[in-house]
């Protein structure tokens, strides 16, 4: 169990905005004489037997931004077991400051006891919290990209290095079809032997391209390199809200599906289709079924867009491409957790991002919704979903290989379909296995406070299964 939480948070957008206010939210103070009158959090102690908690202090020792600047604590010879090593960033100043449109900087430093550093002069802390550190990289590329990428990596390491962070939290925009830079980010984290905690999809659904013999590389799943390296540097890659916001997919097969085999997976994983064909759906269940009440397509997307709730590049919402690559994470995650529990697993293998079939909603019109609901009250839905398919061997080979044959497709569904209840952001994945079947988990119209819970629960979880 950590004795001390020390976050460095990479990127503070809504996510991690919302996670910092659940921590202030949820913590407690204590009266021990080692953490009086810092804020703690009750973390899980003991055995199921002997279930028990402890109080655990926490604190913010580094926020780094693409456009608020970055603050963090004095690293310079820092050591966590001085009285002087005890700085801390103001959470609640921190918060008040982004939300202003203010910049981040080395005033919002204080001590653990409360006491503000003051910023007249040139303290050793301003020369060394003030030293030049670009913010992490954009999506476009270029030298000035590739240079803040490296500085922010050589922070991480220097996180890791000094022990002034023991997790991190990376909630950072990436670049949707290779999953950068949060895949860099989070190999230097690993390496630096920080744990990590992670909303990005991106790390769980991409391939690298990795160094084998003769100076060659071969592509390999970047969550297996990840959890690979977390193993061998002793800490934990959580990433619990990656998908479907905070709600725990990723821990229901850890915990509570031991041996068991996923043989299909169907689901509305991209909440934004969802938002807009409801939308354009309108209020077709009032008793006069003749009118029709929906949106076009253009404002319906328009709509979505004012809720904040589409990518800054729609074509990978409303085009099927976020809800494969969800699907593809889950593939992915499901591969490696049953791989150890079976050899067969390691057989399946998962296509590549861009060899998933991807329908888009383009298309649909007011004439094809009404025409659906009219016969049998169907209802259109994008519906992401893949099942083992088994391919003929070949010369070479004595059994039989299979494959995840996934796909995005806009599907009409009947009202007897789990996908038919879902409007407006909802969410539904449905698991078919060898043992229990079908389960369907339910997302129901998530906030952000969805996805803060999801970072939250593994920092908790990460405090208290360290070692």
């Amino acid at each position: 169990m950590l004795q001390e939480i020390r976050l460095a948070l990479l990127g503070f957008g809504s996510a991690n905005q919302a996670l910092v206010q659940m921590l202030l939210d949820k913590s407690e103070s204590s009266s021990s004489k080692d953490v009086s009158g810092r804020r703690c959090l009750f973390i899980p102690s003991g055995n199921s037997i002997n279930p028990s908690s402890r109080l655990v202090p926490w604190r913010i020792v580094c926020i780094i931004t693409r456009r608020h600047g970055q603050v963090r604590i004095p690293l310079r010879d820092y050591d966590i077991h001085s009285s002087t090593g005890h700085y801390e960033v103001d959470a609640e100043e921190a918060l008040s400051r982004i939300k202003t449109g203010k910049m981040l900087d080395v005033s919002l430093v204080v001590s653990t006891s409360g006491v503000r550093i003051p910023t007249g002069g040139c303290s050793r802390l301003e020369k060394d919290s003030c030293e030049s550190l670009p913010a992490y990289a954009d999506l476009n590329g270029g030298n000035a990209s590739d240079d803040a990428t490296e500085q922010t990596q050589l922070l991480l390491q220097l996180l890791g290095r000094t022990g002034a962070a023991n997790i991190v939290v990376e909630a950072i925009p990436s670049n949707p079809r290779s999953g950068e830079p949060a895949i860099s980010f989070l190999k230097t984290s690993i390496q630096s032997k920080l744990n990590v905690v992670s909303a990005n999809k991106g790390p769980v659904a991409h391939s690298i391209l990795e160094p084998v013999e003769n100076g060659k590389f071969e592509r390999k799943e970047a969550y297996f390199t990840l959890k690979k390296l977390a193993m061998e540097n002793k800490v934990m890659y959580l990433h619990e809200s990656a998908v479907m916001d905070g709600v725990p997919i990723f821990s229901f097969w850890n915990y509570t599906m031991p041996r068991a085999q996923l043989l299909s997976i169907r689901g509305c994983l991209n909440s934004t289709t969802t938002m807009i064909l409801t939308r354009m759906e309108g209020q077709m269940d009032g008793e006069d079924q003749g009118a029709y009440t929906g949106e076009s397509f253009d404002d319906a997307l328009s709509a979505a867009k004012k809720m904040g709730i589409v990518e800054e590049n729609e074509s990978l919402d409303v085009d099927g491409y976020d809800a494969a690559i969800k699907l593809r994470s889950i593939l992915v995650f499901v591969s490696s957790h049953s791989s150890s529990s079976s050899s067969q697993s390691c057989k399946i293998t998962i296509p590549p991002i861009d060899e998933i079939p991807r329908d888009s909603i383009r298309n649909v019109t007011h004439e094809d919704i009404h025409r659906a609901y009219s016969d049998g009250r169907k209802k259109f839905r994008l519906v992401a979903s893949a099942s083992i398919s088994e391919l003929e061997p070949l010369n070479n080979e004595e059994h039989a290989s299979k494959t995840w044959n996934a796909r995005v497709k806009l599907e009409m569904l009947t009202p007897d379909d789990p996908l038919y209840i879902l409007s407006g952001t909802s969410s539904l994945v449905e698991f078919s296995t060898d043992v229990l079947g079908p389960i369907s988990i339910v997302s129901k119209d998530p906030t952000l406070v969805d996805t803060s819970y999801g970072l939250f629960s593994d920092i908790i979880r990460i405090a208290s299964e360290s070692r």
